[in-house]
């Protein structure tokens, strides 16, 4: 896809090449069309010069490629962060996969009046790069500047909250940012009450770490992955062994938990992996989706997180 971009005052009109043969989905089309947290931006299939194309029409400001020039104050980062995580929750419980999302601040628009930001969705069906929201994150943070202690001290707290954690949690880390995006009102209005520091200290000791596990389809075991690197194999000194299989390599797959996702590579084995029925390469790296099917030779497993 290829974007191109008109601008007038108060909207951006952006354009998406569209291959001919890529269907649209037209229940992600009409999701994305409603008005929801915030976002008004509307999705269009037209034909430009003959040309099938996707046309946003975002109303907003600025690019909030170009607002996050400035320094940001602590309320204005919280605001903008808690935003984009609303509407991030909106696709999740709306079944739309948020690597469809052009999670990249070239694509993401402010309105400076509402401070309300507008992201990009494509409703098309078709294979896209998988998407790690903790990396998002980090990312967004590192091409913010800010003004003042209160506003890197925050950014610290978030950036260790996400640390701390083996697994990523969209909504209970919505709820931590929220409760941040209170302390900032109240400190703004000279309101100081323990109560605040209270309510962050439970929310993140609450918060909920969920632990991902493998489930062996033959025997029904649940298997927990915990740490950031998880071997499967026959081997002794693998962390999970499987004696009872001669199509399993001694190494044969390793799970890896990197920014709070879970990836699975083929380790060489001699009998490959397979991810929902698809070969996957030995050294290739993919994410795994929860229910998603993995067979190592032929002992199949579930990914599951809890």
């Amino acid at each position: 896809m290829e974007d191109n971009l008109n601008q007038s005052y108060d909207e951006f009109t952006l354009n998406f090449k569209l291959e001919e043969d890529v269907p649209i989905d037209q229940y992600e089309m009409t999701m994305y069309n409603y008005e929801f947290v915030g976002n008004r931006t509307k999705c269009t299939c037209v034909a430009i010069d003959g040309v099938r194309a996707l046309q946003f029409k975002v109303p907003a400001t600025l690019p909030l490629e170009q607002f996050l020039r400035k320094e940001l104050y602590k309320g204005e980062f919280l605001s903008i962060l808690s935003n984009i995580l609303n509407q991030l929750i909106y696709f999740s419980e709306n079944n739309m996969p948020l690597n469809k999302l052009l999670l990249n601040v070239h694509y993401m628009y402010i309105e400076l009046s509402t401070m309300d930001i507008q992201l990009l969705y494509m409703p098309v069906n078709k294979k896209f790069a998988d998407c790690n929201v903790t990396e998002f994150i980090q990312t967004f943070i590192e091409k913010c500047r800010f003004a003042g202690y209160a506003s890197v001290n925050c950014v610290e707290d978030i950036l260790n909250f996400l640390d701390s954690k083996l697994m990523f949690n969209l909504e209970d880390f919505y709820k931590y940012v929220l409760a941040l995006q209170q302390q900032s009102i109240n400190e703004d209005k000279g309101i100081k009450e323990p109560v605040e520091d209270t309510q962050l200290q439970t929310t993140s000791e609450t918060y909920n770490n969920p632990v991902p596990y493998l489930v062996r389809v033959k025997t029904n075991e649940l298997i927990p992955i915990l740490h950031k690197e998880f071997m499967v194999g026959k081997s002794v000194n693998c962390d999970y062994q499987i004696v009872d299989n001669k199509k399993v390599s001694r190494k044969h797959a390793i799970f890896r938990i990197s920014n709070g996702e879970c990836y699975v590579r083929d380790n060489a084995s001699t009998n490959h992996t397979f991810i929902n029925g698809q070969l996957l390469q030995p050294g290739v790296e993919i994410m795994l989706s929860n229910d998603d099917n993995i067979r190592l030779g032929d002992e199949e497993f579930k990914y599951w997180v809890k």
